[in-house]
């Protein structure tokens, strides 16, 4: 099938330039279990447009079994790296109808190189014109799993100007009291976002809430403003 043999042409490619080296410095830096190849990104991204090209989706169908098996099967973290960029190549098939995959991937992979990737480009480009956008952040932000929680927060991330500010102030309200570094982050990277549309509501906003925000949050949330001269 074509889903095995993209995956194993990728490991027989991937291979010849592996770095033993890197690959150990990335696994440290990402507290990851699972191993690197210790190849960069530049690296990568020679190596698998060939291979997409060759192995392209013919339907819905055959996208999301090839996302799932890459993800399941991946035993380099470069794999998990290549299921993303996968997944972002076919813009025809980032629809609503494949939100169930992406939570999945989410919940499989558990932590921020995956997520921050699949929240705002995978998710949040497949909710971007969705009348759901509400129904699904008001249920993952309610999700025991804080990587749920922070995708609902960072859906919207480039939604710039068409922003719900109403739903993302909703959201952040429901989380702001959590300790969790990720979650207060993504508060702030949110806000931060957009500010750059919409200064004003975010200022208004942190001042309002200044005293239930984290230091964290607020502090990300301003950055952009602060560096303007804005605030």
């Amino acid at each position: 099938m074509s889903k095995t043999k993209l995956l194993v042409e990728l490991r027989k490619e991937v291979s010849k330039q592996k770095n033993p080296k890197i690959a150990k410095e990335q696994q440290r830096y990402m507290k990851s279990k699972m191993p690197f190849y210790g190849l960069q990104a530049p690296q990568l991204k020679t190596i698998y447009p060939p291979l997409f090209k060759k192995y392209a989706p013919t339907s819905n169908h055959n996208y999301r079994d090839t996302i799932l098996y890459i993800f399941k099967n991946a035993k380099h973290r470069e794999e998990w790296y290549v299921g993303l960029a996968f997944a972002n190549n076919y813009q025809e098939y980032i629809i609503e109808e494949n939100i169930d995959i992406y939570i999945e991937i989410i919940r499989l992979t558990q932590w921020w190189d995956t997520i921050d990737n699949i929240a705002p480009k995978l998710i949040g480009t497949a909710l971007a014109d969705s009348n759901n956008l509400s129904i699904f952040l008001n249920e993952w932000i309610k999700d025991e799993n804080l990587w749920i929680r922070r995708t609902a927060l960072l859906t919207q991330l480039k939604y710039k100007e068409r922003t719900d500010f109403k739903l993302l102030s909703v959201l952040i309200k429901q989380t702001w009291h959590e300790d969790e570094f990720f979650i207060r982050k993504a508060i702030g990277w949110t806000l931060r976002q957009y500010s750059y549309s919409s200064p004003t509501e975010v200022i208004d906003f942190i001042e309002q809430n200044r005293n239930n925000l984290s230091r964290l949050s607020i502090t990300e949330g301003l950055k952009a403003l602060k560096r303007e001269g804005i605030v």
